[in-house]
């Protein structure tokens, strides 16, 4: 940074004004932000129980969204890295750069938040639809494919549900209600069936992720305008 020049704008953007400092700090929280849910959507890809479920019952969608979620936060960091070295170097051509990233990353940011809270909450038909017929499907061979009878118990008995939408499954293809559709304290069975009870169980990954990615959205509109004049002090300081 030109620390020999003395600022002539109104703003504290260019030469090391107070702006400029905060500037550095709150790319610096944000990138801890894109580091954290990027590991977050490592951490859903690779979790051994989640990661089993998913490859047994074929259901691939949730995995889908975190990937577009990751790449965006892959990218919102490196682009982070690179507002530092414009605001170090009060560069006015990657000033201008990075003011015209930004607006692309809030569609990405957005794109990754809407797809996560369409397929990962309780309350999204989407989800639930589609969870409904996985499961269906897996009661359906209950008692002929053992490897979709094991996967179902292990859900049913992890997330504590009854499959896909209650003991009225099993009842309806004349299949025995399993015990691992009970309690196993009080033996009643469980009050939601398992495209309820999992999509509820991937809310506070969702959480995490849709808010990580609102904040970024409105980090992005911030910083056109913020770069837009920087660009502009520099040019001003210029002269």
């Amino acid at each position: 940074m030109a620390y020999g020049r003395v600022a002539n704008d109104d703003y504290g953007y260019a030469d090391g004004g107070n702006l400029t400092l905060k500037l550095f700090i709150v790319q610096g929280f944000l990138f801890l932000l894109s580091l954290i849910a990027f590991s977050l959507c490592m951490w859903i890809r690779f979790d051994l129980d989640f990661w089993e479920w998913c490859n047994e019952i074929g259901w691939y969608t949730y995995w889908n969204c975190t990937y577009l979620v990751m790449i965006t936060m892959m990218l919102k960091a490196m682009l982070l890295v690179l507002g530092w070295y414009t605001v170090w170097t009060e560069s006015r051509m990657l000033s201008l750069l990075c003011a015209v990233l930004h607006p692309l990353m809030f569609i990405l940011h957005l794109t990754g938040t809407i797809f996560i809270c369409i397929y990962g909450v309780e309350e999204s038909s989407a989800l639930t639809d589609e969870l409904m017929d996985v499961f269906l499907a897996l009661v359906y061979k209950w008692d002929t494919d053992p490897r979709a009878s094991r996967i179902l118990k292990q859900i049913m008995e992890y997330v504590g549900c009854c499959g896909a939408d209650g003991g009225g499954d099993f009842i309806a293809v004349y299949k025995p209600i399993p015990t691992e559709c009970r309690e196993p304290i009080s033996g009643n069975e469980w009050a939601n069936g398992c495209m309820q009870q999992l999509a509820f169980w991937l809310e506070p990954w969702t959480a995490t992720l849709a808010g990580i990615g609102v904040l970024m959205c409105v980090s992005d509109a911030v910083f056109t305008f913020v770069y837009m004049k920087f660009r502009a002090s520099i040019e001003k300081d210029e002269m």
